[in-house]
């Protein structure tokens, strides 16, 4: 068992009719990436990785970040992907936790890169993509012209590490979420199942690889086998780049998060493309506002279909799969091969409309958290995965979720669930978007904040947007104020920050 063994099935089943694949004026085939795959498997071997040890991927998305994932996996390493975006202190310290033995990165990130690894040790190689050896470096390239392409993924214990990805949560410094090869294998082969997908598909691949959403996309390509499928890959999401793409290439396939879609929904140039290839658009990485879904579907006339998953669960809960029925604020059902269930704070199983904490059961579930044996018992405790998130289902196994566990908001001894101020904030004409945070207060304990960011073009006050919220909510429920911001502070992959909320307005 080997996750990296996925593209050469792909490639031995299609041949020169596999997946072809674009970005920035290159064009690939399946084939061509697996070559280079194994040039860089057998590069790395060369270089004393062994089975194991972990090997660091810090870029922006590009094809060689295919190649390099790959090619960790086929030697039996480690993964470790690391978002560009982050400081040298914050790559150091992931490197560092994880005991990263090279880091595979390019000459936008070099010297960040080689400053991170300054007196770790355990680092002893950094590859460059676009580089050339040197003191410090090694060029990618070059590795893999003197590498032979004749390669063989080495066998895998199920329960070995595939991948160690950090989640940063609500925590000060973030956790490394240990994946095997089991873990990788059966979510992307349950999501690609449950995408119920019967032909070829033209996708766009915006979505960072430093995050699970990215990396199941692409291993949910390589199961692809159905001759003439097509992968638009960005180096980062670009709301006007991304619809030229659409357009030039025909796409009819867009995973995303909320905030693309809003985006793309919302941009001033909007009308000047042509995007009615698309027929398939599926959020996850955060709750979908009803209003964005309503206003997607009336401007394209498709809907948006809902996934649910977090790092821990290898990126997949549930999914509102293409044959479902038409239901508002559901994320689906659960997988094939998982278990959704909804526990109290005693661990008792709660019935259909009870809402309580979300929890998962399944092959996809994490091995655990990196060091931290009593955080990992603690999320895995009674055998079931705990997400912090909260939730119910209904009679028929769909999922709803509420909240996060961490974002209630406690006023007056009153327990306020900030989505449903935001879905009411939603439906005022001027906002684009809205974060509910819990700020203290010396009375209630706890008060509310609403912070929206406006959509182009339009106007509103803050004290329009409070009446408008005071006029839909029960009194308790109603924020004390509300913060008009230029924009919010994101994840990687697009998510609000609320706890950078809380840090800001006090």
């Amino acid at each position: 068992m080997n996750v990296g063994a996925l593209l050469g099935e792909h490639v031995r089943e299609l041949g020169e009719k596999g997946n072809v694949f674009y970005y920035e004026g290159r064009e690939v085939n399946s084939a061509e990436t697996h070559e280079r795959t194994c040039r860089l498997a057998n590069a790395l071997s060369g270089l004393g990785i062994k089975p194991g040890e972990v090997v660091a991927i810090s870029m922006a998305n590009s094809l060689e970040v295919f190649e390099s994932f790959g090619a960790i996996f086929g030697i039996g390493a480690v993964s470790l992907p690391i978002l560009f975006l982050l400081t040298p202190e914050e790559t150091r310290y992931i490197l560092a936790d994880a005991g990263a033995a090279a880091v595979i990165t390019d000459t936008f990130q070099q010297e960040k890169i080689l400053t991170a690894v300054e007196e770790l040790d355990h680092v002893r190689e950094v590859i460059v993509v676009g580089g050339e050896d040197g003191d410090r470096t090694r060029g990618y390239e070059g590795l893999l012209q003197r590498a032979s392409s004749r390669f063989t993924p080495i066998e895998r214990d199920g329960d070995d590490l595939a991948m160690i990805m950090y989640t940063s949560g609500t925590t000060a410094q973030p956790k490394g979420v240990m994946l095997t090869h089991r873990n990788l294998l059966e979510s992307s082969r349950s999501a690609y199942i449950s995408n119920e997908t019967d032909h070829a598909t033209r996708s766009l691949f915006c979505l960072p690889m430093a995050h699970i959403y990215g990396v199941q996309t692409m291993l949910i390509a390589n199961l692809m086998r159905y001759p003439g499928s097509v992968g638009v890959l960005m180096r980062w999401f670009d709301p006007e780049e991304s619809m030229r793409l659409i357009q030039e290439h025909r796409l009819d396939l867009f995973p995303g998060v909320p905030t693309i879609f809003n985006l793309i929904l919302y941009h001033p140039e909007l009308d000047k493309f042509d995007l009615s290839s698309l027929k398939d658009c599926v959020s996850g990485a955060a709750p979908l506002p009803a209003e964005l879904l309503h206003n997607f579907q009336d401007r394209f006339g498709i809907r948006i279909r809902s996934i649910y998953g977090l790092t821990e669960s290898s990126g997949i809960g549930s999914m509102v799969r293409p044959s479902d029925p038409v239901r508002e604020g559901t994320v689906g059902r659960a997988y094939e091969n998982s278990e959704l269930a909804i526990l109290d704070e005693d661990g008792n199983l709660l019935g259909p409309g009870e809402a309580g904490e979300i929890c998962i059961k399944g092959p996809m579930v994490m091995k655990g958290y990196l060091n931290r044996p009593q955080e990992t018992e603690e999320a895995l405790r009674g055998g079931w995965l705990h997400t912090g998130d909260v939730g119910y289902l209904d009679d028929e196994g769909f999922l709803y979720i509420t909240d996060r566990v961490k974002d209630l908001i406690i006023k007056g001894g009153e327990n306020i669930m900030p989505a449903q101020i935001e879905e009411v904030i939603y439906r005022h004409p001027a906002v684009s978007e809205c974060a509910v945070i819990g700020v203290s207060d010396p009375s209630y304990g706890e008060d509310i904040v609403a912070c929206v960011v406006l959509k182009p073009g339009m106007q509103a006050t803050s004290q329009d947007i409070l009446d408008f919220a005071c006029r839909h909510l029960p009194r308790f429920k109603q924020p004390r104020e509300v913060v008009i911001l230029e924009s919010m502070p994101r994840s990687s992959i697009g998510k609000i920050l609320k706890r950078e909320l809380r840090s800001t307005i006090r």
